[in-house]
């Protein structure tokens, strides 16, 4: 049983920070070091001096990123820069956005707009073996540490858990709709560079909390972005816990900030990662004849000046493809084209990966990585993780880029791993390859923040 829970959060005053795209950030595994650079002079209150403090060769345990982000944290509370709600809220979120260039890759040019529905809640933390909340990737511990370091010093979730949940009777539409068409507008509305208009309406009316937590309360949870901050909010939880052996069990940090947003919902987009091997011994000579006894290969050839025709043909075809079969797109360097590689038959799986689960055999991103780069090319699952051997692009163009310009040998196009993939994945408590989904639009930090004191209560309605 989820236990999801409205909860006082914290928010920007814009009377005192003015512009509130100016102190919003992406989260902070995604902002490279130059954003982080332009987030810190977009605004002296940006969030990313809370979620991704800069380092310095200064650094002490007594003052470091972690302790400069707290003390920013409660100066900004002090002035009144962050207020926090008078009572318990639930924060539902509208994002409107163009689907992006990569989505539309082979697709119509023409861009629309989507809509992606969702809301802001407290859930209580439960393990994994629980089978309430589900992963479906591997996390590594130096992201959860930084993370954890960063909670102990501020006793805060400053960005939210992405998570799913399946709603096919579509029974939270009328309350998404008696929120979303209220006369009086959001709470708050930011338009990003990215023309992603984010809109926020705060809601504690009794009544729809009660009906809106009945809905929820049998559902499972996948989580489909921040397995990191949520196996970092456990660990915070158990540590709290020891410190506080009295606690009751509705202390905040039993609890993490989440936001849930249904997997039917028609903006709930996952884009594919791209990826470029560069290897120092790959086997051109033979690689195409190797590739041979596991796939059926289509060509797409092109002069130069139709490169972007021919790619746009190849990404139409695996489109079509993605419900019908098993293909990935591939450009070689040195070669005008571009190829399409249709697995011959399953068998191959078996054959190569035994026992390998139907929920992972049906990925595309595992047709890549088994047959192609750990049995042909013998980078393995450690390579993988340590991030050697393999470049990861969101763009094809910045893929196909980096092998004409020599930063690899050959290119692998991916179709988007489908929600339901996520659901089903997670289900049978296995663990996709990593880079293996890429929610878009990634949620905002700095549009609330949920305090965690451990001398408070957690209301569950």
């Amino acid at each position: 049983m989820a236990l999801i829970a409205p909860f006082r959060g914290i928010q920007y005053d814009p009377e005192k920070v003015g512009d509130l795209r100016l102190v919003v950030a992406p989260p902070y595994d995604v902002i490279s070091p130059a954003e982080q650079d332009s987030l810190y002079k977009r605004h002296p209150q940006n969030i990313v001096r809370l979620i991704l403090n800069k380092e310095t060769q200064e650094d002490t345990p007594r003052n470091n990123r972690y302790t400069r982000a707290a003390d920013s944290y409660r100066q900004w509370l002090a002035a009144g820069v962050l207020t926090r709600a008078s009572r318990p809220l639930y924060y539902f979120l509208q994002e409107d956005f163009d689907f992006p260039s990569q989505f539309l890759a082979g697709r119509p040019s023409a861009s629309h707009r989507v809509t992606r529905r969702g809301f802001i809640g407290v859930i209580r933390l439960e393990e994994f073996r629980a089978g309430i909340v589900l992963p479906h990737e591997k996390t590594q511990n130096k992201p959860k540490a930084d993370r954890l370091a960063l909670m102990e010093a501020c006793q805060a979730n400053f960005s939210q858990v992405f998570s799913l949940y399946a709603d096919p009777e579509r029974l939270m539409d009328p309350i998404y709709e008696e929120v979303f068409s209220d006369p009086a507008g959001p709470n708050l509305e930011i338009t990003d560079e990215n023309e992603i208009r984010h809109s926020l309406w705060r809601v504690g009316n009794p009544d729809l909390l009660a009906r809106f937590s009945q809905i929820m309360r049998p559902q499972k949870i996948f989580i489909a972005d921040g397995h990191h901050r949520y196996e970092t909010a456990l660990a915070y939880r158990n540590k709290q816990a020891n410190r506080f052996p009295e606690n009751t069990g509705r202390e905040p940090y039993h609890f993490t900030m989440m936001y849930f947003s249904a997997m039917e919902d028609a903006g709930v987009l996952i884009l594919p990662t791209h990826r470029v091997v560069h290897l120092p011994d790959f086997p051109a000579s033979s690689f195409l004849e190797k590739l041979e006894a596991l796939f059926t290969i289509e060509k797409f050839p092109f002069a130069s000046p139709s490169e972007e025709a021919a790619g746009n043909g190849l990404f139409q075809e695996m489109a079509r493809r993605a419900d019908q079969g098993r293909s990935l797109g591939m450009f070689l360097k040195g070669t005008d084209q571009f190829f399409l590689l249709s697995l011959k038959s399953d068998r191959i799986f078996r054959e190569i990966a035994p026992g390998l689960s139907p929920a992972l055999q049906a990925l595309d991103v595992t047709l890549l990585h088994i047959p192609i780069l750990q049995n042909l090319l013998k980078i393995g699952p450690e390579e993988l993780s340590a991030g050697k051997y393999v470049l990861y692009f969101q763009e094809p163009r910045e893929a196909v880029e980096a092998v004409q310009s020599g930063k690899g040998q050959v290119a692998f196009f991916l179709n988007p791993t489908r929600v339901y993939q996520v659901r089903d994945v997670s289900l049978a408590q296995e663990t996709m390859p990593s880079k293996s989904t890429f929610f878009y639009p990634k949620l905002l930090s700095g549009l609330v923040i949920n305090p965690l004191d451990p001398h408070e209560q957690i209301i569950v309605p």
